[in-house]
């Protein structure tokens, strides 16, 4: 017989048992298409290589300063031409700043993009050259000479039609012309997002500054140089430059990090975790099919009997067996690849905005083949030993065995069985932890209210309010007048930053200390904020007292901090009255301490609190020089969702020019600020499930084979006197038994793999006794229900009939 014959034999088979059938597609389809998807998204993220010629070269280079936690900081630029000129492991080094854009249109608002100020560098490190046109010229990132642009290939065939003739054309952005001089290829969009690039364009006394870090660093290394070798080099040079200049640069080092490894590194654990994950679920599922096959092939003993003694060797009989398992793994692949694309849309919209590399995740030929080998390997790993021992039936041990076929293969079954507990147990226990992990970060005390919050954003255009203070006080106060004016508004204030939407550090010194320099002076985060910005944020005032309208700028500089900083570095004092300065002038601008308020969540709902200092927006500060983007909050007695287009026009006219972006409740920002925690979360759940169900319907076929196979025993039990109820605790005795085995071992292998999710868990041992007990009690009572239907159905066993069978 061929092999095509044998696949027909096979196909006839499988269509005279449709119950088998779709139970072994269906979950064979979970198992395989579960994995799928989340291959899928591991691919796109993990193991596709970035989108840039000889990817393995790229790096990025970081400042960092461990003596202030600092693993990894942007770059100064005296710093950054020094690397440049003293390295020789790069064959390029570039730089850039993530930035905005806005473009003058015909219409009102001008129109904003994402964006970035680069150096020549920045386009060779990355090796890209444009579709259309050139970059910039050295010459070109000088101050002066820099009214040129490059343009994303998206926005020049989104906004400007694919315009062969765009180069040479003028475009208004942020109130001066620039000229087009290169549109870039398809699919290039780095950093993340970027439509346009401009260069930087500094003069000479910022290109020599060491105490402002703005630079991101990326560069290539020569071909034939490691990242070692890499590493060394400019582990020496950051060692010579401390020594060099010691007030700017003592106890900071250079940090050397393959690109890909830098933009996946923190995500790799969460994910692998995962992919363990679904490989339980594919486990459980073909723990299923086997006992499926094994059931099967007790009850065709007879038939594969009889063609042994016709001549069928035991070799013709495995492969009979084993294209049946190939047949339903092949099928339950395609199913599952149903399932995939059809869950593949649902998990990208689960998955958090600002997951790395999402817009490389693809459900496509990588997935598709990585299906086909799953299901191919899955039907030879889990078929074979159900063909195996079908092929091993003879007539002469059927017979002595009678008419009901021998229980030598129960071991194997009950085997599976613990199995898929043991499995399920572990994804429980992670799913679990997982989940007191949430809900503890969900209900950590954020420092502030963000409930009926409205945040959005406008960047004042550096050609009017850069160097006019007076300006953009204005500016402010018309946006407080506007808005405040609107019905429902409790309380309106302006800051440059808000809380979980990453937050400037800056240096500072105290009155009274012993002398630091630089890069000995502690830091902290900043924020400039009007007067009700600690109403509005719903912050709480400890000590002192808040700001006021008689803090403007002819007033004295005065500050608030917050607890930690007064734990820190008043313990034990009255802060109030102290004097501190953020940034180092010549003489110091002391600040007086006016007020303490709690402490607030910045950087993270899981992230410890750092020391953070308030200025009146009013006041000169530090980052005045620089003219940050600014946030307009308002506290609102309705939705503040229903409000968003109200104030977005009361801001636009005080200044038709100011775009406004990122117009978002509070809540969304917090909600955001954990999605990647929900996303593993909700995906561990669903897997968590998913094995729970599978490990519920394999115990309940088992169980449900047992009876069958007990059917005679049980009706002789009842003749001879036994009671329904002795009978129902007999088969469901026997069913726990495989449970409480399960148990044991799925402990054990949950306590040694859980402790891997450490990383992952907030305020949760990893072997935490509540979540223990929780996901053994969970999986025993369904475990219970599952034995139960079996039970109750030998409890009901008419002994004439089951004796009459016999």
């Amino acid at each position: 017989m061929t092999l095509f014959q044998d696949l027909q034999f096979a196909i006839r088979t499988l269509r005279k048992n449709p119950g088998f059938t779709l139970a072994a597609v269906l979950a064979l389809g979970l198992g395989v298409g579960a994995n799928s998807a989340m291959f899928s998204v591991i691919d796109g993220v993990l193991l596709r290589p970035l989108p840039f010629p000889r990817p393995e070269q790229v790096v990025n280079i970081w400042e960092t300063n461990l003596k202030r936690n600092l693993p990894k900081m942007s770059v100064a630029p005296g710093n950054y031409y020094d690397w440049r000129a003293q390295n020789h492991v790069l064959a390029d080094l570039g730089a850039y700043q993530q930035s905005t854009f806005n473009l003058a249109s015909n219409e009102n608002e001008p129109e904003r993009y994402i964006g970035a100020v680069c150096d020549r560098g920045f386009f060779a490190a990355l090796d890209i050259s444009p579709a259309l046109g050139r970059v910039f010229t050295d010459d070109e990132d000088q101050p002066g000479r820099d009214s040129v642009v490059v343009l994303g290939n998206g926005i020049w065939k989104q906004r400007f039609g694919a315009d062969q003739k765009i180069i040479g054309q003028k475009l208004i952005l942020d109130g001066r012309p620039r000229t087009v001089i290169g549109v870039m290829p398809e699919g290039f969009q780095y950093p993340p997002q970027a439509t346009m690039w401009a260069p930087f364009a500094l003069d000479n006394p910022n290109k020599v500054r060491r105490d402002f870090h703005r630079f991101r660093v990326i560069g290539r290394l020569k071909s034939g140089v490691t990242l070692e070798q890499g590493r060394a080099e400019f582990e020496t040079i950051g060692a010579s430059l401390a020594r060099q200049y010691p007030e700017m640069n003592q106890g900071e080092s250079i940090a050397l990090i393959s690109m890909l490894e830098d933009t996946v590194g923190q995500l790799r654990p969460t994910l692998l975790i995962l992919l363990g994950a679904v490989a339980f679920v594919l486990l459980i599922a073909c723990a299923n099919v086997a006992n499926l096959l094994l059931a099967k092939a007790a009850g065709r003993q007879r038939e594969i009997a009889i063609r042994n003694s016709l001549g069928a060797g035991r070799a013709r009989i495995l492969r009979q067996m084993l294209t049946e398992s190939l047949l339903l793994s092949i099928t339950g692949g395609l199913v599952g690849l149903l399932l995939a694309y059809s869950a593949f849309h649902g998990l990208l919209s689960l998955a958090p905005a600002n997951l790395p590399r999402l817009n490389q995740v693809a459900l496509d030929w990588r997935a598709v083949g990585f299906t086909l080998i799953v299901s191919v390997v899955t039907g030879i790993v889990f078929g074979f030993a159900p063909a195996w021992h079908a092929s091993r039936t003879d007539l002469n041990s059927l017979l002595k065995e009678g008419s009901r076929g021998g229980t030598s293969r129960s071991g194997l079954r009950n085997a599976l069985v613990v199995a898929q507990v043991s499995a399920a147990l572990i994804l429980l226990l992670g799913a679990g932890l997982l989940m007191r992990s949430f809900y503890e970060i969900a209900h950590v005390d954020a420092g502030f209210n963000p409930e009926h919050v409205m945040t959005m954003r406008l960047n004042p255009a550096p050609i009017k309010y850069k160097d006019h203070p007076e300006l953009r006080v204005q500016l402010a106060d018309g946006v407080l007048r506007n808005v405040a004016a609107l019905p429902g508004m409790k309380s309106v204030a302006i800051s440059t930053d808000v809380p979980l939407l990453g937050n400037p550090i800056f240096i500072m010194r105290f009155e009274g200390r012993p002398p630091v320099t630089v890069s000995q002076a502690p830091v902290a985060n900043y924020f400039s904020v009007t007067p009700a910005f600690f109403e509005t944020m719903g912050i709480r005032l400890t000590q002192g007292r808040f700001f006021n309208t008689r803090d403007v700028q002819e007033s004295p500089l005065v500050g608030i901090v917050n607890q930690t900083l007064v734990d820190r570095y008043f313990p034990g004092e009255n802060p109030i009255g102290k004097r501190l300065e953020i940034g180092f002038a010549v003489p110091p601008r002391w600040r007086e301490i006016v007020g303490v308020v709690a402490d607030v969540k910045v950087s993270g709902l899981d992230q410890n609190t750092p020391v953070q200092v308030y200025t009146p927006f009013t006041q000169p500060g530090f980052v005045g020089a620089f003219l940050p983007a600014i946030t307009v909050l308002a506290r609102t007695a309705q939705d503040p969702a229903t409000i968003g287009s109200a104030m977005k026009s009361a801001i636009l006219n005080v200044d038709r020019s100011q775009p406004i972006y990122a117009v978002q409740p509070m809540t969304d920002i917090v909600s955001q600020s954990i999605a990647q925690r929900r996303f593993s979360l909700v995906l561990l759940g669903f897997f968590a499930g998913a094995a729970l169900f599978l490990a519920a319907v394999g115990l309940y076929g088992v169980m449900s084979y047992v009876v069958t196979q007990r059917t005679a025993e049980i009706g002789i039990r009842m003749a001879l006197g036994a009671r329904p109820g002795q009978v129902l605790l007999l088969v469901q005795r026997q069913g726990m038994v495989l449970v409480l085995i399960g148990l044991a071992i799925g402990l054990v292998g949950g306590l040694l793999l859980t402790s891997l999710m450490s990383s992952l868990l907030f305020h949760v041992a990893p072997r935490d006794p509540f979540t223990l007990a929780a996901g053994a009690a969970t999986l025993v009572v369904v475990s219970l229900l599952a034995c139960y239907l079996p039970a109750r159905r030998a409890a009901r066993v008419d002994p004439l009939i089951a004796l009459r069978y016999e």
